[in-house]
Protein backbone atom coordinates (compact mmCIF):
# COMPACT_ATOMS: atom_id res chain seq x y z
CA UNK A 1 0.00 0.00 0.00
CA UNK A 2 2.89 2.33 0.76
CA UNK A 3 4.28 1.87 -2.74
CA UNK A 4 0.91 2.76 -4.32
CA UNK A 5 0.68 5.85 -2.11
CA UNK A 6 4.16 6.98 -3.16
CA UNK A 7 3.23 6.42 -6.80
CA UNK A 8 0.08 8.57 -6.58
CA UNK A 9 2.00 11.25 -4.65
CA UNK A 10 4.56 11.42 -7.46
CA UNK A 11 1.85 11.65 -10.14
CA UNK A 12 0.10 14.38 -8.19
CA UNK A 13 3.35 16.33 -7.79
CA UNK A 14 4.12 16.09 -11.54
CA UNK A 15 0.64 17.36 -12.43
CA UNK A 16 0.95 20.14 -9.86
CA UNK A 17 4.32 21.27 -11.28
CA UNK A 18 2.94 21.14 -14.83
CA UNK A 19 -0.10 23.20 -13.81
CA UNK A 20 2.11 25.70 -11.99
CA UNK A 21 4.31 26.06 -15.08
CA UNK A 22 1.28 26.82 -17.26
CA UNK A 23 0.03 29.45 -14.79
CA UNK A 24 3.44 31.15 -14.68
CA UNK A 25 3.74 31.09 -18.49
CA UNK A 26 0.31 32.63 -18.91
CA UNK A 27 1.12 35.28 -16.35
CA UNK A 28 4.38 36.20 -18.10
CA UNK A 29 2.68 36.26 -21.48
CA UNK A 30 -0.15 38.42 -20.16
CA UNK A 31 2.42 40.97 -18.98
CA UNK A 32 3.70 41.39 -22.54
CA UNK A 33 1.89 44.30 -24.17
CA UNK A 34 2.25 46.41 -27.28
CA UNK A 35 4.30 49.59 -27.39
CA UNK A 36 2.90 51.97 -30.04
CA UNK A 37 4.39 55.24 -31.18
CA UNK A 38 5.39 57.51 -34.04
CA UNK A 39 8.91 58.49 -35.10
CA UNK A 40 9.51 62.22 -35.51
CA UNK A 41 12.56 63.19 -37.57
CA UNK A 42 13.67 65.65 -40.23
CA UNK A 43 13.48 64.31 -43.80
CA UNK A 44 12.20 60.90 -42.70
CA UNK A 45 10.72 60.45 -46.22
CA UNK A 46 9.41 56.98 -45.51
CA UNK A 47 12.78 55.55 -44.45
CA UNK A 48 12.46 52.38 -42.39
CA UNK A 49 13.99 52.69 -38.94
CA UNK A 50 15.23 49.51 -37.24
CA UNK A 51 13.24 49.12 -34.01
CA UNK A 52 14.60 46.31 -31.84
CA UNK A 53 13.46 44.98 -28.47
CA UNK A 54 16.83 43.72 -27.19
CA UNK A 55 15.25 42.16 -24.13
CA UNK A 56 12.87 39.94 -26.12
CA UNK A 57 15.14 39.78 -29.21
CA UNK A 58 12.40 40.82 -31.63
CA UNK A 59 12.30 43.62 -34.18
CA UNK A 60 9.95 45.83 -36.16
CA UNK A 61 10.01 48.89 -38.44
CA UNK A 62 7.90 51.98 -38.95
CA UNK A 63 5.47 52.61 -41.80
CA UNK A 64 5.86 55.42 -44.35
CA UNK A 65 4.28 57.93 -41.92
CA UNK A 66 6.54 56.97 -39.02
CA UNK A 67 4.04 54.90 -37.01
CA UNK A 68 5.22 51.65 -35.41
CA UNK A 69 4.29 49.03 -32.85
CA UNK A 70 6.32 46.33 -31.14
CA UNK A 71 5.62 43.80 -28.39
CA UNK A 72 7.16 44.92 -25.11
CA UNK A 73 6.92 44.68 -21.32
CA UNK A 74 7.89 47.03 -18.52
CA UNK A 75 11.67 47.08 -18.21
CA UNK A 76 12.39 46.06 -21.83
CA UNK A 77 15.09 47.98 -23.73
CA UNK A 78 13.97 49.33 -27.11
CA UNK A 79 16.59 50.63 -29.56
CA UNK A 80 15.91 52.81 -32.62
CA UNK A 81 18.70 52.83 -35.21
CA UNK A 82 19.37 53.71 -38.84
CA UNK A 83 22.21 54.90 -41.05
CA UNK A 84 21.16 58.57 -41.14
CA UNK A 85 19.99 59.10 -37.54
CA UNK A 86 21.59 58.89 -34.12
CA UNK A 87 20.86 55.73 -32.14
CA UNK A 88 18.25 56.18 -29.42
CA UNK A 89 17.48 53.74 -26.62
CA UNK A 90 14.59 53.80 -24.13
CA UNK A 91 13.52 51.57 -21.26
CA UNK A 92 9.82 50.73 -21.29
CA UNK A 93 7.74 51.98 -18.36
CA UNK A 94 4.05 51.51 -17.72
CA UNK A 95 3.11 54.95 -19.19
CA UNK A 96 4.72 53.84 -22.47
CA UNK A 97 2.26 50.93 -22.64
CA UNK A 98 -0.77 52.88 -21.42
CA UNK A 99 -0.53 55.61 -24.06
CA UNK A 100 -0.89 55.31 -27.85
CA UNK A 101 1.41 56.90 -30.43
CA UNK A 102 4.15 58.18 -28.15
CA UNK A 103 6.49 60.46 -30.11
CA UNK A 104 10.07 59.24 -30.52
CA UNK A 105 12.37 62.02 -31.78
CA UNK A 106 15.41 61.04 -33.84
CA UNK A 107 18.19 63.43 -34.80
CA UNK A 108 20.40 63.29 -37.93
CA UNK A 109 24.00 62.20 -37.62
CA UNK A 110 26.17 65.29 -38.05
CA UNK A 111 29.34 64.63 -39.98
CA UNK A 112 32.08 66.99 -38.79
CA UNK A 113 34.43 68.04 -41.57
CA UNK A 114 38.16 68.02 -40.90
CA UNK A 115 39.89 71.33 -40.26
CA UNK A 116 41.19 73.10 -43.35
CA UNK A 117 44.52 74.88 -43.21
CA UNK A 118 44.44 78.08 -45.23
CA UNK A 119 47.66 78.97 -47.01
CA UNK A 120 49.34 82.29 -46.19
CA UNK A 121 50.47 82.77 -49.80
CA UNK A 122 49.08 85.97 -51.29
CA UNK A 123 48.02 85.57 -54.93
CA UNK A 124 47.96 88.46 -57.41
CA UNK A 125 45.38 87.03 -59.79
CA UNK A 126 47.92 86.73 -62.61
CA UNK A 127 48.19 83.02 -63.42
CA UNK A 128 51.68 83.18 -64.95
CA UNK A 129 53.03 85.07 -61.93
CA UNK A 130 51.20 83.02 -59.30
CA UNK A 131 52.43 79.71 -60.76
CA UNK A 132 55.99 80.70 -59.90
CA UNK A 133 55.24 81.13 -56.17
CA UNK A 134 52.85 78.22 -55.65
CA UNK A 135 54.51 74.88 -55.01
CA UNK A 136 52.67 72.21 -56.99
CA UNK A 137 52.57 68.69 -55.59
CA UNK A 138 52.90 65.84 -58.11
CA UNK A 139 49.86 63.62 -58.60
CA UNK A 140 50.45 60.29 -56.90
CA UNK A 141 48.29 57.20 -57.13
CA UNK A 142 48.67 53.49 -56.38
CA UNK A 143 49.97 52.70 -59.86
CA UNK A 144 52.79 55.28 -59.65
CA UNK A 145 53.83 53.99 -56.23
CA UNK A 146 53.81 50.40 -57.46
CA UNK A 147 51.02 49.43 -55.10
CA UNK A 148 48.20 47.05 -56.04
CA UNK A 149 45.08 48.76 -57.31
CA UNK A 150 41.72 47.61 -58.59
CA UNK A 151 39.97 48.77 -61.73
CA UNK A 152 36.72 47.25 -60.52
CA UNK A 153 33.91 49.85 -60.78
CA UNK A 154 32.48 51.20 -57.54
CA UNK A 155 29.09 49.72 -56.54
CA UNK A 156 26.03 51.75 -57.49
CA UNK A 157 23.80 53.38 -54.87
CA UNK A 158 21.16 50.63 -55.03
CA UNK A 159 23.89 47.97 -54.69
CA UNK A 160 25.24 49.69 -51.57
CA UNK A 161 21.73 49.85 -50.12
CA UNK A 162 21.21 46.13 -50.71
CA UNK A 163 24.56 45.37 -49.06
CA UNK A 164 23.57 47.49 -46.03
CA UNK A 165 20.13 45.85 -45.82
CA UNK A 166 21.73 42.38 -45.83
CA UNK A 167 24.43 43.24 -43.28
CA UNK A 168 24.11 42.51 -39.60
CA UNK A 169 22.41 39.79 -37.61
CA UNK A 170 19.25 41.80 -36.97
CA UNK A 171 19.04 43.94 -40.12
CA UNK A 172 18.84 41.06 -42.63
CA UNK A 173 15.81 39.21 -41.16
CA UNK A 174 14.05 42.51 -40.39
CA UNK A 175 14.53 43.88 -43.92
CA UNK A 176 13.48 40.53 -45.36
CA UNK A 177 10.26 40.44 -43.35
CA UNK A 178 9.26 44.05 -43.96
CA UNK A 179 9.84 43.74 -47.71
CA UNK A 180 12.64 46.32 -47.92
CA UNK A 181 15.17 43.83 -49.30
CA UNK A 182 12.72 42.61 -51.95
CA UNK A 183 11.94 46.21 -52.95
CA UNK A 184 15.64 47.08 -53.28
CA UNK A 185 16.26 44.02 -55.46
CA UNK A 186 13.36 45.02 -57.70
CA UNK A 187 14.81 48.54 -58.02
CA UNK A 188 18.20 47.05 -58.90
CA UNK A 189 16.65 44.85 -61.61
CA UNK A 190 15.04 47.92 -63.20
CA UNK A 191 18.31 49.84 -62.91
CA UNK A 192 20.24 46.97 -64.53
CA UNK A 193 17.76 46.87 -67.40
CA UNK A 194 18.03 50.62 -68.04
CA UNK A 195 21.85 50.43 -68.07
CA UNK A 196 21.72 47.52 -70.53
CA UNK A 197 19.40 49.49 -72.83
CA UNK A 198 21.68 52.54 -72.71
CA UNK A 199 24.71 50.40 -73.55
CA UNK A 200 22.84 48.97 -76.52
CA UNK A 201 21.93 52.41 -77.82
CA UNK A 202 25.53 53.65 -77.80
CA UNK A 203 27.00 50.41 -79.17
CA UNK A 204 26.65 51.81 -82.72
CA UNK A 205 26.05 55.16 -84.33
CA UNK A 206 22.43 56.29 -84.60
CA UNK A 207 22.62 55.98 -88.40
CA UNK A 208 23.08 52.21 -88.07
CA UNK A 209 19.64 51.80 -86.51
CA UNK A 210 17.95 54.29 -88.84
CA UNK A 211 19.64 53.55 -92.19
CA UNK A 212 20.68 49.90 -91.84
CA UNK A 213 17.89 48.51 -89.68
CA UNK A 214 15.24 50.94 -91.02
CA UNK A 215 13.93 51.76 -87.56
CA UNK A 216 12.19 55.05 -86.75
CA UNK A 217 14.35 57.23 -84.49
CA UNK A 218 11.64 57.51 -81.83
CA UNK A 219 11.43 53.69 -81.50
CA UNK A 220 15.12 52.90 -81.06
CA UNK A 221 14.90 52.87 -77.25
CA UNK A 222 11.78 50.71 -77.41
CA UNK A 223 13.65 48.36 -79.75
CA UNK A 224 16.43 48.04 -77.14
CA UNK A 225 13.93 47.01 -74.47
CA UNK A 226 12.59 44.44 -76.95
CA UNK A 227 16.13 43.09 -77.47
CA UNK A 228 16.81 43.07 -73.71
CA UNK A 229 14.15 40.39 -73.26
CA UNK A 230 16.62 38.00 -74.89
CA UNK A 231 19.37 36.87 -72.44
CA UNK A 232 21.79 36.56 -75.37
CA UNK A 233 21.66 40.35 -75.79
CA UNK A 234 23.16 40.90 -72.34
CA UNK A 235 25.99 38.50 -73.11
CA UNK A 236 26.83 40.33 -76.35
CA UNK A 237 26.81 43.75 -74.69
CA UNK A 238 28.92 42.76 -71.69
CA UNK A 239 31.52 40.97 -73.83
CA UNK A 240 31.64 43.64 -76.58
CA UNK A 241 30.98 41.17 -79.40
CA UNK A 242 30.38 43.78 -82.10
CA UNK A 243 30.05 41.48 -85.13
CA UNK A 244 27.70 39.09 -83.37
CA UNK A 245 25.77 42.08 -82.03
CA UNK A 246 25.20 43.39 -85.58
CA UNK A 247 23.76 40.03 -86.65
CA UNK A 248 21.64 39.92 -83.50
CA UNK A 249 20.21 43.42 -84.16
CA UNK A 250 19.46 42.57 -87.80
CA UNK A 251 17.47 39.45 -86.82
CA UNK A 252 15.68 41.20 -83.98
CA UNK A 253 14.80 44.16 -86.19
CA UNK A 254 12.86 41.87 -88.53
CA UNK A 255 10.72 40.37 -85.77
CA UNK A 256 10.38 43.76 -84.02
CA UNK A 257 9.02 45.48 -87.13
CA UNK A 258 6.52 42.64 -87.61
CA UNK A 259 5.52 43.01 -83.98
CA UNK A 260 5.06 46.77 -84.40
CA UNK A 261 3.59 46.37 -87.91
CA UNK A 262 6.28 48.61 -89.41
CA UNK A 263 6.80 48.34 -93.17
Amino acid sequence: MLQYKDYFDDVYMIKYIHFLFIIISLQVFSQSETFRGVIVADSLQGYAINIVNFTKEIGATNDEKGFFEIRASVGDSIVFSSVQYQIRSIVITQPHLDKDNISIALYPIIQQLPKVRVSNIELSGNIDKDLTIVELQPFVDNEILGLPFSDKPQPRLVERRIYTAKSGILERPINYLNGKLKKLKRIKAIDDLNILVQQGEIAFDMSFFIDNLKLPKNLITDFMYYCAEDDYFKNLIQNSKKLALVEFFEKKAVSYKKHKEID
